[in-house]
C-alpha cells in the first residue's frame, strides 16, 4: 500500500484503530519510509492505541506470523505491551498458551533465518513473561534450551530437572546457543530492576535462583568450549562474557544471600582472563575485568589477582604497554590502559605495603603512563586516569602512615615512587606553545585546565607525606628553569610551586626557600623579558606574588620589588587582573608597613591611568588598595592630603560620566573618549556614560572599603557612646560633602539605572560598619535624610529600605535621644513606600526589605510602634503583613512570617 494511499485511509478513518491484520501490517510497514513528521507521528499515534486496544493480543499473533523481521518486531514489542498492561487478565490457561505460543516464535524465528532484532524482542517478551509469570517458568533457562533443541516448544513435564545440560548444550546450534545466552542474560538485566521483595514480584527472586546453575552451565560450556568452527561464531563467546557480566552485577546484589552464586560465578573469571590475549575476545573481556575491579573488586579471588599480575608480565602486555605510551590511543589501547589502573586502584594498599620486584615494577610502569606522548587530554588520553590512580595512592598512603602503629620499612619505598611520579608529572602540566592551543577545541581546553588542578591537587596530598621538601624541589626547579629556552618548564615549575602555598600558609619554616626565588632576578626578568616571555609564563610567576601574599606580609623587605613588579604589569590585559588582586592583597595586609609609599603609589596610578591603559575590575582594586595605605598614614593632615588625591581620580570620572551624556554618539569628541578608555566589561559604546558613572561610584566603594579600620583591631561593642559629627567646615567634613556631590550628581544623571541605586547603597554601607568618624562615616542624619527622599518610582527602591534596615544596626551605640527621630523618619517612609504598593507582587524586593526593615527595628525598640505619632502607621503595616502571608511571593511570605514570630512575644 502506498504511503499516500495509507495516510488517505487514515484520514477518512477518522481516528478509527485498523480492523484487518493486512492495515496493522501496512501501517508498521510504512513507519519505515520516508514521510512528513506528522505523518509519521499521526502512525504511532494510531499503533500505540492498537497495542493497548482489545485486539492486540491476536494483532500481535499474526504479526509475527509475517515474513518482514520489521513486521515481526512490532509483534513482539506489542507483547510486552499487552504483558506489562493486562497480565492480570490472564488465567493459568491463557498463561500456558502464551508461554507456548512465545517459545514457539522465538524457535521459529531461529529457524526461519530472522534477524537478531526480532531474535532480542522475542527475548525480551519471554522475559518479560517470567517476570510476571515467576512461578508459571520457574526452569526457564533449561525448557528453552530443551525447546531449541527440539526445534520446538516443548512441554515442561517432559524436562528432568536433574538431567545434565551439558550434553544438550554440546547439540545446539551455535545461533540458538547465542539466543539463549541473550535471554539469560536479559532475564538477570531486567530482573535486577524489580523490586524482589515486593508482594506485586513475590516467588520472583527464589525462581531466579533456581535458574542460576543452568545459566552457569550455559555460560561456562561457551567459555570453555574452546574457538568455534566457524570463526565468525567467536561473536557468541563475547556474549557469553556480556551475559557473565550481567550474573556478575546480580551477584553483588544479592551476595549477602547467596554465597553459592558468588563462589559459582568465581569459576567463570578465569576464562575471561585468558581471553585478553583473544583479539576476537579482548574489546569484552576486558571490559568485564576492568568493570570487576573498579565497582566489584571483592569478587575476584586471591588467585585471579595473581593470574592478573602474571600477565602484565607476559610478552603480550609489553606489546600493548609499548603502544599506548608511545601514542596509541585507540579505544582498545585505552581500555588496556584502564585494566592496569583498576588492578592497581583494587590492590593499591598492598602495592604500598609492598617492596618486592614485582610490584615496584607494576607501580614503574603505572609511572609511566604519566609520561605517554602528546598532550593531556586532547592527545594522552590515559594522562588524567593514571593521574586519579596516583592521587589514590598517595591518599592511601597517608592514610596507612598515620593508621599503622607497626614498623614501617615499607614508608621510604612507597615515599619514592610518589616522588618519582611527581617527577614524572609536573613537566606534563606546562602549557603547549599558543599555536597548539589555539587548535583545541573548548572541551580540550577545558580538560587541560582541570588536568592542572589535579595535579595541583596531587602535590598537596604528597606534601603532606613529603613535608618542605617538595617545596624545595620545586622553588629549585624554577629557579633552573630561568632562561629563554626554559619558558614551557619555568611555567609548569611556578604553577606547582604556586599549587603549595596552601600548605605552608601563615608557616615561616619555608620562608628561606621562598627567599631564594623571590630575591632571585625572577622579578628582573618578568619586567626585562615582556617582548620574549610568553604571556602565560609571565602570568603563572606573578600569580607567586599572591599566592605566597602571606610571606610578603612577614618579609617586608620584599615588599617593594614585589609591588613595582607588579605595577609595572597592570598594563596588559591578560595580567592586569591577577596583578591587581595581588596589590590589593598585599596593600591590605601590609599597610603600616606601606603608608611611607602612599603618595608613591598615588603617582603610578596616575601615570597607568593617564594611559587610558587599566580596565575597571583593576581600577576599583587599585583604589581600595591605595586606601588602604592611606589608612595608615599619619598624621591626619598627611593622610586627609593623600585621601584627597585619591579623591579627586573618582571625581574625574564622574565627571566625564555626566559630560558624555551630553555628547551625541557618534560625535569626535565621544568617540575620542572611547578611544581612551578601556575595559573588557564593556559591550556597546552607548553605554559608556553609564559605565563611566558605574566605575566612580563602585570605586567609591572599594575606597570606602580600603579606608575601614583592619579588622584585627579591638572594637567595644557595649559602650554607649554620643556620636562625634564632623564639622562639614573641617577638611573631613569637606572630603565628606564632596562624596556626596558625586552621589547626588550621579544619582540625578542617571535617575533610571538599578545598577547606579544598587553602588550608592553600598558606598552608604561601607561606613556603618566603622565606630571611629571617616570619610564614609556621614552623620546618621544626613543619611536619614537621603534615604527618606528616595520617592517609590527610583529603581530598585527595596535596596535603599535594605539599606535603610544595616543603618539601624549602625546605630546600636547612639544614645537613645539620637536616634528616636531618625527611626520615626524612616519608619514613616517605609510604610509609605508600602502604601503606594498596589500589591506586594508588584516589587516583592520593597515588599521583603519593608517588613524586614518594620521587624528589626521592633526587635531593637519594641514600643517604636506604639508611640502616639506611629499609631496610624502600625495599624496599616499589621494590615499589610497579614495580608502578605496569605500571597504568593515567598521571599515577602517568609519575612512576614518572620515578623509575626518575633512580634508575638512582644505583643502578649
Amino acid at each position: 500500500m502506498q504511503l499516500f494511499e495509507l495516510c488517505s485511509n487514515l484520514a477518512a478513518m477518522d481516528g478509527r484503530l485498523p480492523t484487518t491484520i493486512q492495515e496493522a501490517e501496512a501501517l508498521v510497514l510504512a513507519l519505515y519510509e520516508p514521510a512528513p513528521p506528522e505523518a509519521i507521528a499521526r502512525i504511532q499515534e494510531v499503533l500505540h492505541r492498537l497495542q493497548r486496544s482489545s485486539s492486540g493480543w491476536w494483532i500481535a499473533r499474526d504479526l509475527l506470523s509475517h515474513n518482514d523481521d520489521k513486521v515481526k518486531f512490532f509483534g513482539a514489542l506489542t507483547l510486552i505491551v499487552k504483558l506489562n498492561t493486562e497480565s492480570s487478565s490472564l488465567d493459568s490457561n491463557d498463561a500456558s498458551e502464551l508461554l507456548q505460543s512465545l517459545v514457539g516464535w522465538f524457535v521459529k524465528s531461529l529457524d526461519d533465518g530472522s534477524g537478531a532484532l526480532v531474535i532480542r524482542k522475542l527475548s525480551s517478551a519471554l522475559v518479560t513473561f517470567f517476570l510476571h509469570f515467576p512461578t508459571r517458568w520457574e526452569s526457564c533457562i533449561r525448557h528453552l534450551c530443551w525447546s531449541l533443541s527440539e526445534g520446538a516448544h516443548l512441554s515442561q513435564e517432559r524436562i528432568s530437572p536433574t538431567s545434565d545440560l551439558s550434553g544438550l548444550l554440546q547439540s545446539l546450534h551455535p545461533r540458538k546457543l547465542q539466543a539463549a545466552l541473550w535471554f539469560s542474560g536479559t532475564l538477570v538485566d531486567e530482573s535486577s530492576k524489580v523490586e524482589m521483595n515486593s508482594a506485586k514480584h513475590s516467588g520472583l527472586y527464589n525462581s531466579l535462583m533456581s535458574n542460576a546453575p543452568d545459566a552457569l552451565a550455559l555460560m561456562s560450556y561457551v567459555l570453555n568450549h574452546g574457538t568455534f568452527a566457524d570463526p565468525a561464531d567467536s561473536s557468541i563467546r563475547r556474549d557469553s562474557m556480556t551475559c557473565l557480566q550481567s550474573w556478575v552485577w546480580f551477584s553483588q546484589r544479592v551476595s549477602s544471600q547467596n554465597d553459592e552464586l558468588v563462589a559459582s560465578l568465581r569459576t567463570l573469571i578465569q576464562p575471561a582472563i585468558v581471553a585478553l590475549g583473544d583479539e576476537d575476545l579482548y574489546e569484552v573481556a576486558v571490559e568485564l575485568l576492568a568493570d570487576v575491579l573498579s565497582n566489584y573488586s571483592v569478587f575476584l579471588t586471591e588467585s585471579h589477582y595473581e593470574s592478573l599480575f602474571s600477565l602484565f608480565e607476559t610478552q603480550w602486555s609489553h606489546e600493548r604497554y609499548r603502544r599506548l605510551v608511545e601514542g596509541d590511543f585507540e579505544f582498545d589501547s585505552i581500555q588496556y590502559g584502564q585494566l592496569m589502573i583498576s588492578l592497581g586502584d583494587s590492590k593499591v594498599q598492598s602495592l604500598i605495603h609492598s617492596v618486592d620486584n614485582r610490584s615496584s615494577n607494576f607501580l614503574a610502569r603505572l609511572r609511566g603512563l604519566l609520561s605517554a606522548h602528546g598532550y593531556p587530554v586532547s592527545e594522552d588520553k590515559i594522562f588524567v586516569p593514571a593521574l586519579e590512580f596516583w592521587s589514590t595512592y598517595v591518599e592511601t598512603l597517608t592514610d596507612c602512615i598515620y593508621s599503622d602503629s607497626d614498623s614501617k620499612a615499607w614508608v621510604s619505598s612507597a615515599t619514592s615512587h610518589v616522588l618519582e611520579a611527581v617527577s614524572t608529572v609536573w613537566r606534563r602540566v606546562g602549557y603547549p606553545p599558543p599555536s597548539v592551543l589555539a587548535s583545541w577545541d573548548s572541551a580540550d581546553r577545558a580538560g587541560f585546565g582541570d588536568a592542572r588542578k589535579d595535579v595541583a591537587d596531587l602535590l598537596q596530598s604528597t606534601f603532606t607525606v613529603t613535608g618542605p621538601p617538595l617545596i624545595s624541589t620545586f622553588a629549585n626547579l624554577t629557579l633552573q628553569s630561568m632562561s629563554p629556552n626554559s619558558w614551557p618548564d619555568l611555567e609548569a615549575a611556578a604553577f606547582c610551586l604556586g599549587s603549595l602555598a596552601e600548605c605552608v600558609s601563615g608557616d615561616a619554616g619555608c620562608d628561606d626557600t621562598l627567599r631564594a626565588v623571590f630575591s632571585s632576578p625572577l622579578f628582573e626578568l618578568l619586567q626585562a623579558s615582556r617582548e620574549i616571555m610568553p604571556g602565560r609564563t609571565r602570568q603563572t610567576c606573578i600569580s607567586l606574588i599572591e599566592r605566597y601574599s602571606d610571606y610578603f606580609e612577614r618579609e617586608s623587605q620584599s615588599l617593594p620589588a614585589a609591588l613595582t613588579l607588579l605595577f609595572s604589569v597592570l598594563n596588559d590585559p591578560h595580567l592586569a587582573g591577577s596583578a591587581a588582586r595581588s596589590i590589593q592583597r598585599l596593600c591590605f595586609s601590609s599597610r603600616s608597613v606601606l603608608a611611607p609609599e602612599a603618595s608613591a603609589f598615588l603617582g603610578q596610578y596616575q601615570s597607568i591611568t593617564s594611559q587610558g591603559q587599566l580596565d575597571c575590575l583593576a581600577s576599583e582594586r587599585i583604589l581600595g588598595a591605595i586606601a588602604a595605605v592611606i589608612q595608615a598614614v599619619s598624621p591626619d593632615d598627611e593622610r586627609l592630603d593623600r585621601l584627597e588625591v585619591l579623591l579627586s581620580f573618582i571625581e574625574h570620572d564622574a565627571r566625564r560620566a555626566i559630560r558624555l551624556l551630553s555628547m551625541p554618539l557618534g560625535s569626535p569628541e565621544f568617540q575620542g573618549e572611547c578611544d581612551t578608555h578601556r575595559c573588557s566589561f564593556l559591550s556597546e559604546l552607548s553605554e559608556l556614560p553609564l559605565h563611566m558613572a558605574l566605575k566612580s561610584l563602585r570605586g567609591l566603594i572599594s575606597i570606602g572599603k580600603g579606608l575601614q579600620a583592619p579588622g584585627d583591631l579591638p572594637l567595644d561593642l557595649d559602650s554607649e557612646r554620643e556620636h562625634i559629627f564632623v564639622d562639614q567646615g573641617s577638611r573631613l567634613g569637606q572630603i565628606q560633602s564632596r562624596i556626596m556631590s558625586v552621589i547626588v550628581e550621579l544619582q540625578a544623571s542617571f535617575p533610571r539605572s538599578g545598577e547606579v541605586a544598587e553602588s550608592i547603597c553600598n558606598v552608604f554601607k561601607t561606613g556603618f560598619s566603622e565606630s571611629e568618624t571617616g570619610p564614609f562615616v556621614f552623620p546618621p542624619q544626613l543619611i536619614c535624610d537621603y534615604l527618606a527622599q528616595q520617592a517609590s518610582e527610583v529603581p530598585r527602591i527595596g535596596l535603599f529600605v535594605s539599606t535603610a534596615c544595616s543603618f539601624l544596626s549602625s546605630l546600636r551605640n547612639l544614645k537613645r535621644n539620637d536616634v528616636e527621630g531618625i527611626r520615626t523618619k524612616l519608619l514613616r517612609w517605609v510604610i509609605g513606600l508600602l502604601r503606594q504598593l498596589p500589591e506586594p507582587e508588584n516589587d516583592t524586593e520593597l515588599a521583603q526589605n519593608g517588613i524586614e526593615f518594620t521587624n528589626r527595628l521592633v526587635s531593637r525598640e519594641p514600643t517604636a510602634l506604639f508611640r502616639p505619632e506611629c499609631l496610624p502607621l502600625a495599624e496599616y503595616f499589621f494590615v499589610y503583613a497579614l495580608r502578605v502571608l496569605d500571597g504568593r511571593e515567598p521571599l515577602p511570605k517568609a519575612a512576614a512570617a518572620d515578623f509575626w514570630a518575633c512580634f508575638q512575644p512582644w505583643s502578649l
